[in-house]
């Protein structure tokens, strides 16, 4: 026994006192340094490799003691110390996997409560052996060193290291089976299976080997192979996963066997959950989250690949384990990574209103936000639980998005008719080639690649697979109100007062917003995105049932919290091409005018009225600038507008009774699209127009009189559509220079001379308004325009900061970069077509003819000042000529609403005439209500929605934002993939801010715990 006053000198003498010991392990010529000094370490100097196993307590001691440049120099001087570090870890957790020790008990409240407990050791001075901590040493030295060796450019090193076989000795005993010896068990307990309608063969397993050999002349035998490094390290990984006491809990064991194949918790495949204590718990989670981590390392190969090579050259560690692990092993890993996800939802997720979730979450709010400030492990420990459902969600979406090489989904032979919105092309329809206009045809070669969605089987992704096959109405419920309820838990902690009070602290170095423990919005919008894609079954429930609004209430509203993010552009692109994936889904455009959206919305979002308003007015607010810091307008990510607009399209044969509101931001968004600054700037920017002339069309054919207020905002903004008609490019220049000198006029006070002679230029040409008086007024029909011209020039001025911003807008940014046309061709083309087909043959009746009016393409450009107008309102090399305007202005389809107009124009003028013109709005919108244009309009052509399609350059996309994601979260607090020679996208290291939180945390958390005058800023 000893007496207190000798205690430090005692403290030595049992360990405790090992800093110096980690210390030294940086600079000691025995430590991280002999790797890159010495050639050659044996594998039996077992007092060097131990080190990597036993001296680490923690991830953050591991990856401060060993850093990338460590690791980098001893892979170019010394690469065989670094073959043989990883051969001894990999054979380390594989003997651990068959000790009877493993895994060690783990701490109890006693030892927790010890200062000292981060050591185990007995009064006696010596120092027992923690299995727990050698195994999850392992795994971090092995988390550490991966990711510098696959970004080093001798990838044949690597393939050498980690997937060359060798042959079996015939005196080596295997002390665990290829996947921990504990697959009979597993088998035995047979605690879930996703079976399906149809039992076919290709559920089989894919290791499964073939016994049906002819008895006589058996071949050779071949000799027999031991699994390569990386082969024996994703078993172990797995088998990890799975282990009783270490991943499960340990009632879970049986007998010996401790890897037992069993559902982390109840949800989709198991009904129960294995009992456990909530500190036991609290310690499974905190292994499985080192576990994952491993795993989703081993899956990142795929960043350090070219961004061109991704789809082609597959990564073979993905490819390892969707392919050749058994198909109990991916079914029991699916759900058990899937219930991990989605039970971290709220209980009731969507039946809290926004100011009841409010006030119960305050002290919750509080707790998590703390998280966001620095040493907030301090004041709170670290959640593992939330760790471990960040975790889960990012595997389970990266091993989904895998379709490299083999793993390519079977595309089905595409539908003709299908037009198609993707990062790496225009749309696509067959009959035209155009890069101008809407649809575009591709080769037959491409056409191929940008088919449907793809058919995924076991012989692809048996993650892709297993998913596709889930089918049960209780698990499709369970998935789609889980992720709903995380999706609104999400925008709740974005819009929360607490969130915005802590938001403050941006400002003095805490990097992003706070945000709850979860931070699951992406992975949870991935996730969705994937079920759609993937399960038809689930699509379907999704669509057929009434919780088809809520998707789409959380999408736009994800993306109205995100849209003026420059960081979060790339999640926005991704929402809007979710929303036209979902938009062309049969019945759910029926579903806006009648089903009512349940989840609760933040109040500043919302929107009166029904789902279809909600809809209109989220997609205008989305594309709409908002103001930011220094006041001048901030656009939206511009790259979201196409698919964006073709979701009202698709959606627009079922809007019924748009309000007021909605009707007015639809045709606001026409006059943006349709001003001349933006339809020049761009080759790209007319389809824009088309998209949004064809929604028009839509509702014109179908519900007219059930959309009063739409038709009534469409006959106020008629010139708008009868410019467009006889729209050139001489016009549009000539529009352009004169609100440009209008422009200048106000900001240097009026100027007569300069009115005269913008009069005096505009007399030459017929105004588009002055022609439409001269024409019904030869019709004998002359009456008081429905608004004059003043109205007319405050709607366009209205519309002014969107069609800036987009003016302001790159063109790379602004349209989805495509190849090369491979063709030649113009939208007069596609209106033939669209004639053809849409209107099955029915040509127009001549007194309709009538009404339509005459292009006139012919212009004089010899004018110097229209050439170089023409040159500077094209953007980064663009020049609009007169040919290419008449390509995709001849094309659009605006005869259906020039013939609604002069239908209904002289009517609605007749209405507002004959009585006071305050008094003349109900009496119009009556009218309208019941006014019938079938016998003036074309038949209606078939509804053909337009839904996103993947292409090889859409995958590579996808796949580039999800790794970015993950690499972004991934520097805290590890910072697992800096340093590392990223090569799929490219990485810029921002400035770090200097850190001073004393007035920040004073004011703001005195703020919300009211503490009067001690939380008021230090002078």
């Amino acid at each position: 026994m000893f007496s207190l006053p000798k205690l430090p000198t005692q403290l030595p003498k049992f360990g405790i006192l090992s800093d110096d010991a980690k210390l030294s392990f940086r600079t000691s010529p025995k430590g991280v340094r002999r790797l890159a000094e010495e050639k050659n370490i044996p594998l039996t100097d077992d007092d060097y490799w131990s080190q990597y196993v036993t001296l680490f307590d923690t991830g953050g001691e591991t990856f401060t003691l060993i850093s990338p440049g460590d690791i980098y120099r001893a892979a170019v001087q010394c690469p065989e110390n670094v073959a043989t570090l990883l051969r001894f870890l990999v054979g380390k957790l594989t003997i651990l996997l068959g000790d009877h020790t493993f895994p060690s008990p783990p701490p109890s409240i006693t030892s927790t409560l010890n200062p000292f407990n981060s050591l185990p050791i007995n009064i006696t001075g010596a120092t027992e052996r923690n299995t727990t901590k050698e195994a999850l040493n392992c795994i971090r030295v092995l988390s550490r060193v991966l990711p510098v060796i696959f970004g080093l450019d001798n990838a044949e090193w690597e393939q050498e290291v980690m997937w060359k076989r060798e042959a079996v000795v015939a005196t080596q005993v295997a002390t665990t089976g290829i996947y921990g010896g504990g697959t009979q068990a597993a088998e035995e307990a047979a605690q879930f299976v996703i079976d399906d309608e149809d039992d076919d063969d290709a559920e089989t397993p894919i290791l499964q080997q073939n016994a049906s050999q002819p008895a006589t002349n058996p071949p050779p035998e071949r000799p027999k192979l031991q699994p390569s490094l990386a082969e024996r390290l994703i078993n172990n990984t797995i088998d990890l996963l799975f282990c009783a006491g270490f991943t499960l809990p340990s009632q879970t064991q049986i007998d010996h066997h401790k890897v037992q194949y069993v559902i982390w918790e109840k949800g989709v495949g198991s009904s129960y959950t294995p009992s456990s204590t909530s500190r036991e718990q609290s310690y499974i989670n905190s292994n499985r989250a080192e576990v994952l981590r491993l795993l989703l390392i081993l899956f990142s190969k795929q960043i350090y690949l070219q961004p061109s090579s991704i789809v082609h050259i597959p990564t073979l560690y993905t490819q390892y384990f969707v392919q050749r692990v058994p198909r109990k092993l991916i079914l029991t890993t699916l759900c058990s990574l899937v219930n991990i996800v989605v039970n971290s939802a709220p209980a009731s997720n969507s039946q809290n209103s926004s100011l009841g979730a409010g006030i119960a979450e305050v002290g919750k709010g509080i707790s998590k936000s703390l998280n966001q400030l620095p040493y907030s492990q301090v004041w709170k420990g670290d959640d593992s639980r939330a760790i471990l459902a960040s975790l889960a969600a990012q595997v389970l979406v990266v091993a989904l998005d895998y379709q490299s090489g083999t793993a390519r989904d079977v595309q089905p032979v595409s539908n003709p008719d299908d037009v198609i919105l993707s990062p790496g092309r225009e749309e696509t329809q067959p009959s035209t080639t155009t890069a101008h206009a809407i649809p575009v045809q591709t080769s037959h070669s491409e056409s191929r690649t940008e088919s449907g969605p793809g058919i995924s089987s076991p012989k692809t992704n048996h993650f892709r697979y297993f998913v596709s096959r889930i089918h049960r109405p209780a698990d499709l419920g369970y998935l789609l109100d889980g992720i709903v309820g995380i999706l609104a838990e999400e925008l709740g902690q974005m819009s929360s007062i607490i969130g915005i009070g802590l938001g403050a602290l941006q400002g003095v170095g805490v990097t992003g917003p706070p945000r709850s423990a979860n931070n699951l919005a992406q992975e949870m919008a991935m996730l969705l995105w994937k079920l759609l894609e993937i399960n038809r079954k689930f699509s379907a429930y999704v669509v057929r049932g009434d919780r088809a609004v809520d998707v789409m209430a959380c999408i736009l509203c994800l993306s109205l919290e995100l849209k003026d993010k420059p960081k979060s552009h790339g999640i926005c692109r991704s929402l809007s091409y979710m929303m036209q994936s979902l938009s062309a889904e049969a019945g759910f455009g029926s579903q806006l005018p009648s089903v009512p959206i349940r989840i609760s919305l933040p109040s500043k979002w919302n929107t009166i009225g029904t789902a279809a308003d909600f809809f209109i007015s989220s997609i205008y607010a989305i594309l709409s600038p908002s103001p930011s810091n220094s006041g001048s307008p901030q656009a939206s990510s511009p790259s979201s507008y196409p698919a964006l607009i073709i979701s009202i399209a698709n959606c627009a044969p079922y809007l019924k009774n748009l309000s007021v509101t909605s009707s007015n931001k639809l045709v606001q968004l026409m006059t943006t699209f349709a001003d001349p600054r933006i339809l020049l700037a761009d080759e790209g920017n007319p389809r824009l127009v088309y998209f949004m002339l064809d929604a028009f069309n839509s509702i014109l054919f179908h519900h007219p009189s059930e959309n009063p207020h739409f038709l009534y905002s469409l006959l106020r903004s008629h010139a708008i559509f009868q410019d467009l008609a006889i729209f050139t490019l001489a016009r549009g220049l000539r529009d352009i220079k004169q609100r440009e000198e209008e422009t200048r006029s106000s900001e240097h006070g009026p100027n007569p001379q300069a009115k005269q002679s913008t009069r005096n230029s505009d007399a030459s040409p017929e105004a588009p308004h002055e022609e439409k008086a001269r024409l019904l007024a030869a019709e004998g029909r002359v009456s008081p325009p429905l608004v004059d011209r003043q109205s007319i020039a405050r709607e366009l001025e209205s519309s002014s900061p969107l069609a800036n911003t987009l003016l302001n807008q790159s063109i790379e940014s602004i349209r989805i970069a495509s190849p090369p046309p491979t063709g030649s061709s113009n939208w007069s083309e596609q209106r033939q077509f669209a004639s053809s087909s849409g209107d099955h043959g029915q040509a127009l009746s001549e007194k309709a003819r009538g009404k339509l009016r005459e292009r006139d393409d012919s212009l004089d450009m010899s004018d110097p000042a229209l050439r170089a107008a023409a040159v500077a309102v094209g953007k980064n090399g663009f020049i609009p000529t007169q040919e290419w305007v008449s390509s995709w202005q001849r094309g659009l389809p605006i005869d259906p609403i020039l013939l609604a107009i002069s239908e209904l124009l002289p009517k609605v003028q007749q209405i507002q005439s004959s009585m006071n013109r305050p008094a003349s709005s109900p009496a119009v919108l009556d009218f309208l209500r019941v006014v019938d244009l079938k016998r003036v309009l074309p038949q209606p052509p078939p509804i053909q929605p337009r839904p996103f399609l993947w292409t090889e350059s859409s995958l590579v996309w996808i796949t580039s934002l999800i790794w970015g994601d993950i690499y972004v979260k991934g520097m805290s607090p590890l910072a697992i993939w800096n340093g590392t020679n990223v090569r799929l996208f490219y990485v810029k290291q921002a400035q770090p801010a200097q850190r001073q939180i004393t007035e920040a945390v004073s004011n703001v958390m005195g703020g919300i715990l009211g503490r009067g005058d001690g939380s008021r800023p230090r002078a």
